[in-house]
């Protein structure tokens, strides 16, 4: 059998994926648009960790499974100095970033997580080309998965017996 260490761990703690807690942030911030109003005030008069978890299982049952785990949490970023005092829609934002991180680093560090993923830009691919031999004669790459000559984006038979066979 297996024992467990209460002694913390040394060194630096491990390493979370930023998309991961973007994503559990966008996921918190889903719930508290639509929650917000049955459970805002509540969340904000708390003083307990049982006082939220009452309040999410009263207000909203629905998200019960995902936000009572982190009540705690929540009661520790609610109370926290920098928390936005009168703007609804910056408290729900405050606390879903600072929620994304579920426990695993810090409400701050959440945070930061979650503008620095925000603020990457994202490069995608917007045009591909590939090698088309045509039967009109070109040989070359593809224009949009099409002959450049002729335009034609239409398969051979072979090539579609081959696509179906998968070979």
């Amino acid at each position: 059998m297996e024992r467990i260490s209460k002694r913390k761990l040394k060194g630096r703690p491990r390493r979370i994926d930023p998309e991961i807690v973007v994503g559990s942030a966008d996921a918190f911030r889903g719930w508290f648009r639509q929650f917000w109003p049955k459970i805002g005030s509540r969340l904000l008069a708390a003083k307990s960790s049982e006082a939220i978890e009452r309040a999410i299982a009263e207000e909203a049952p629905s998200i019960r499974g995902g936000l009572s785990p982190h009540a705690a949490l929540i009661l520790e970023v609610v109370h926290d100095r920098r928390f936005p005092r009168v703007r609804s829609e910056a408290q729900m934002e405050f606390l879903a970033d600072s929620l994304g991180g579920q426990g695993f680093v810090t409400p701050r560090r959440s945070r930061e997580i979650c503008v620095a993923e925000r603020t990457k830009v994202k490069h995608v691919i917007v045009r591909r080309e590939f090698y088309v031999e045509c039967s009109c004669g070109y040989k070359g790459p593809a224009l949009d998965g099409a002959c450049r000559d002729c335009g034609t984006g239409e398969l051979s038979w072979e090539l579609k017996v081959n696509d179906i066979e998968g070979g």
